[in-house]
């Protein structure tokens, strides 16, 4: 019972993920209808600068959603703040839908960039709260797994809307962006507070039902609360510090690693390649021949090869494989890949080549690169850096982190027309380096935490961690004290 209870508040919050899925895959099938050309862009039915602009500006809006998540998921909790933001991106989504010049539709999509740069902070920290240390790769994974559905979804979406006649074309797919947001708003009326959260505002008894709920056992939840309530007395209770504060800490000696880590992981999630493929793959198939309703095809089946992937992850990855292993591996696994598309194209990667069974070998690698991102890269990316920070950080750092790579993420999408235009293939030499990068990096510098609990964690990176305790709490806030000798000790040793 408590095991479907947590998998059915996983994918309450893990809604999340499906927005940004279907958010960000929506505008690459809206970018190749000729109707939403047309509109926007005149006879002329091109213009890479406002192509550009409206997914960079998506990115921007990330950037800024993700350096506020922090301060709401703590101050007001981390269900309030996934609820806020559901609501949010339909108001971003109304405005695309009924966008009638250019500065509607960026104005748009920079408000639904700012709610899913939030979300893909907020729903990892969330899960990761509420997982037990055991099944948190697979809780966390959810997450991973909606934004694989959620892409493929948009897909589809965006090639049943080639079949419709005149503006109808992108304006009912992007209108599919609002029922979601609807049923996630609904769904977090039912959802528990996260348990960190509520023994950071002193509501133990409420964390320790919420505990209770989600585990099934009282005597686990009891150990359990006991051991999160050691480590955030010995944090010094600043659970609601600052941004300022946070910053300072971020980027301190006993922090740094940390924040440099996730933000790192994170970051790779663009510079693997994935979102360039994904915004802008109609440029890739034209240029080996495929366009129209067929380029529309080809990118629904593209987005299908993602969910196969995280299928697999769940399944064989999650929790079975160590978090150092599954990250190194597929960087390597992915730098292969792109080679041999880089290959691929350079030989035949045009319309005239001659021959035709090249270029859907190009594309073909392209969809096996999905499937590898999504087993190897689509959850882990979220899954890791939501357990390398301590509690008073965790929301802040990795809504750092997500704004890292939105900053990344806007470079590449104004880049990469001009790229792609200019040197074509040999763009791909770019992440073919960045892959084989972040393995050396992963392989040496990343400590393991698989198995561990998030207070555990802390002491991989030499923190004073609270020893755990099996007492039953009663029921005030002043059931378990740590001495603040322990504290200073933590302190000194900076």
């Amino acid at each position: 019972m408590a095991r479907f209870i947590v998998i059915a508040v996983a994918l309450v919050a893990a809604m999340g993920g499906f927005i940004y899925g279907f958010d960000s895959g929506i505008v690459a099938t809206t970018l190749g209808h000729d109707s939403f050309k047309l509109y926007f862009y005149g006879s002329a039915m091109s213009n890479t600068a406002l192509s550009g602009a409206i997914v960079s500006v998506y990115n921007a809006g990330q950037a800024c959603g993700g350096l506020t998540s922090g301060f709401v998921a703590d101050k007001f909790s981390r269900r309030y703040a996934m609820s806020v933001m559901a609501f949010i991106t339909i108001v971003g989504a109304t405005l695309q839908t009924a966008a009638v010049h250019v500065a509607m539709m960026i104005l748009g999509r920079f408000i639904a960039g700012v709610a899913c740069g939030s979300l893909l902070s907020l729903v990892p920290i969330y899960l990761a709260e509420t997982a037990l240390p055991n099944n948190r790769g697979f809780m966390v994974g959810l997450h991973g797994m909606m934004i694989a559905v959620g892409f493929g979804t948009a897909n589809w979406v965006g090639y049943a809307g080639s079949h419709a006649v005149g503006d109808v074309q992108w304006r009912v797919p992007l209108a599919m962006q609002l029922p979601i947001p609807l049923l996630m708003m609904a769904g977090c009326v039912f959802i528990p507070f996260s348990p960190r959260w509520l023994v950071q505002q002193d509501r133990v008894e409420e964390a320790k039902d919420v505990l209770v709920r989600l585990h099934g056992q009282e005597e686990l939840a009891s150990h359990e609360l006991a051991q999160i309530r050691s480590q955030l007395n010995l944090e010094n209770n600043v659970g609601s510090a600052s941004w300022s504060y946070a910053l300072r800490q971020m980027f301190s000696k006993q922090y740094v690693r940390r924040t440099v880590t996730a933000a790192f992981i994170v970051i790779m999630g663009q510079l693997s390649g994935s979102s360039v493929i994904q915004n802008f793959q109609g440029i890739f198939y034209a240029t080996v021949g495929f366009t129209g309703q067929t380029s529309l095809l080809v990118s629904g089946i593209y987005g299908m090869m993602g969910i196969i992937g995280q299928i697999f992850y769940l399944v064989v990855v999650a929790d079975r494989w160590p978090r150092v292993r599954t990250l190194w591996t597929g960087s390597v696994v992915l730098s292969v890949m792109i080679s041999i598309c880089m290959a691929l194209s350079a030989q035949f990667g045009s319309a005239d080549s001659g021959n035709p069974a090249g270029a859907r070998g190009a594309i073909a690698m392209i969809f096996l690169y999905s499937a590898s991102y999504a087993i190897f890269f689509n959850a882990m990316i979220w899954v890791v850096p939501s357990e390398l920070f301590p509690f008073f950080l965790r929301s802040k750092g990795l809504a750092f982190a997500v704004f890292c790579k939105a900053t990344v993420g806007i470079v590449l999408s104004q880049i990469t027309p001009i790229a792609l235009e200019n040197v074509g293939w040999r763009y791909y030499s770019l992440f073919i380096a960045t892959n084989m990068t972040a393995a050396i990096i992963y392989f040496f510098f990343l400590p393991e935490t698989s198995g561990k609990s998030l207070e555990e964690i802390a002491e991989l990176f030499g923190d004073v961690v609270a020893p755990a305790s099996d007492e039953k709490l009663g029921a005030g806030t002043e059931g378990l004290h740590v001495e603040r000798l322990s504290h200073d000790n933590k302190k000194s040793e900076v």
